[in-house]
Parts: C-alpha cells; sequence; structure tokens
C-alpha cells in the first residue's frame, strides 16, 4: 500500500504509523558499543537503575523523521521542522510505534507547509516522546 502524502490529507487527520522493534544491536549501531554507558553496557544500566539498556532518544527523532519523509518526501528533507520532548525512557526489547496528527496547513513561500502534532508510543500505549514537524508540500506529490 502506498502511503498518503501530504495533499492527500486534511487537517485532524492521522498519518499511518510506523511500528519499529527496538533490538538492542539497532542501539549497538547507533551508539557504537562503549562501557559504562546506558544504551550499550547492560551491567552499567543496571547500576543506574534500568532494567536493560536505553534506546538513544533520537532514535525516535529518527522514526518520526522517516514517517515524515513517507509523507512530506522532498519537502521534509529540504524544508522540514521537527521539535520534541524526550517524556519517558525506550528499553532495548519494546517496540516503538511514531504517530502523526495533522495541526495545520499554512501558505509558505508559494508552498504549504503542513504541520503535524507526532508522538511515539512503546508496545504499552505509553508515550515515549511528543512534539510537533512539519514540510512542504512537494510539487511532486499526489
Amino acid at each position: 500500500m502506498k502511503p498518503q502524502t501530504a495533499k492527500a490529507l486534511q487537517v485532524g487527520d492521522a498519518l499511518p504509523p510506523l511500528t519499529k522493534s527496538i533490538a538492542q544491536r539497532q542501539i549497538d549501531c547507533y551508539s557504537g558499543v562503549r562501557p559504562h554507558s546506558i544504551h550499550t553496557d547492560p551491567e552499567w544500566a543496571r547500576k543506574k537503575g534500568f532494567k536493560v539498556p536505553l534506546a538513544q532518544a533520537l532514535m525516535s527523532t529518527a522514526y518520526v523523521s522517516q514517517m515524515m519523509v513517507q509523507f512530506c518526501g522532498e519537502g521534509f528533507v529540504r524544508g522540514g521542522r521537527i521539535s520534541v520532548a524526550f517524556i519517558k525512557p525506550v528499553l532495548a526489547g519494546e517496540t516503538l510505534t511514531a504517530h502523526g496528527r495533522i495541526k495545520s496547513r499554512e501558505q509558505e513561500g508559494g508552498k504549504a507547509r503542513v504541520t503535524l502534532e507526532v508522538w511515539c508510543e512503546n508496545q504499552d500505549g505509553v508515550k515515549t516522546m511528543v512534539g510537533t514537524a512539519s514540510g512542504l508540500e512537494s510539487d511532486l506529490q499526489a
């Protein structure tokens, strides 16, 4: 199924969610394995009060960015903005789902800037990140 694009959706509509399993190997690749890291050293993470290592917070941002590129295409790559807050840690082994809902559409430089409320939730439906992201509607979008 082809993802819906910026011009196909209206204010209030939701984007198709993007779900990712967060494996320790992915965290290691993203963070670079090093000792005394809550991201890649399980013993150190336990010493710091976590049952398993944590995913880097910016991994969540990367997933929202992927969702935005699927939605806005070049309009996010060349004109995208993102502002988020990380509100709960994401642990290795969890499943994370990125969500977006169109908040507004405003003219900017001859194109429309589409702003979305974005958030990530873990497999229990608990929000881990909240914020906004926007991109310009691309002339290439259907």
